[in-house]
């Protein structure tokens, strides 16, 4: 069996004072894959990005990302290794308003020295790869990089969030429910173009939303209470 981009094991989280939140026996996410997790509310979703991410620490229990057991490292080097292997679209999108469209994308890469390597390496200059992904995500217009990111569209937004996360090639994409302000035609049309740059990139995609109708778009698809045994009984 290969080795797992994710493997979580006997993973267990709770916050204090609180009964156990999340209480997963296992779970597995391949490279290249592409995976739809309905996150309802009150299924602890944002709690388990958060320890995929290294945020949080699982009370016991491991989770590996590409080999590496996170709770073995410190909190600045969780830090490190996150924003190395992991890219992030938010349900907000979380652009820094006052930066351009260009220096939002470029963002990790001023934090990563491995991003920024393989940005250049595969594109020439870090720029340049910022331009490239956002001319495949839509926004192909050069006029459009030097614009303050809060006077973009929403549609423009998400596309400047999806290329700010794909951009120096992370292993893993998470996309905490990116298209819930588009209609039903812009949701498909943008997937379809995260997974193409996710081809591109050899990343695999972790795509939590409650909205179903996704679902058969991706590899596999799951919800989060078959994982979780402390998950309500009830999806809402």
């Amino acid at each position: 069996m290969t080795q797992a981009l994710i493997e979580l094991n006997d993973l267990s989280f709770s916050w204090p004072g609180h009964p156990v939140l999340l209480d997963i026996p296992a779970f597995r996410l391949e490279p290249g894959e592409t995976l739809f997790l309905k996150g309802p509310s009150g299924s602890g979703k944002t709690t388990l990005l958060g320890l995929l991410g290294g945020v949080q620490k699982a009370n016991s229990g491991t989770i590996r990302l590409l080999g590496q057991e996170l709770s073995e490292l410190g909190s600045g080097a969780r830090d490190r290794f996150r924003v190395d292997h992991t890219g992030y679209i938010f349900q907000q999108f979380n652009l820094l308003p006052f930066l351009s469209v260009r220096e939002n994308v470029e963002l990790p890469c001023h934090f990563s020295r491995l991003r920024a390597s393989r940005a250049v390496q595969r594109h020439g200059s870090v720029g340049n790869a910022a331009q490239t992904l956002l001319a495949h995500l839509g926004l192909k217009d050069p006029g459009l990089l030097e614009r303050r990111a809060d006077s973009l569209s929403i549609g423009q937004q998400q596309r400047v969030a999806a290329a700010r996360a794909l951009i120096g090639q992370p292993e893993l994409v998470i996309a905490d429910e990116p298209t819930s302000a588009l209609d039903a035609d812009a949701r498909e049309a943008f997937i379809q173009l995260l997974f193409a740059e996710c081809r591109e990139a050899g990343a695999s995609l972790l795509f939590v939303s409650h909205d179903q109708s996704l679902a058969p778009l991706f590899d596999r698809n799951l919800s989060l209470s078959e994982l979780n045994r402390a998950a309500l009984s009830v999806e809402v």
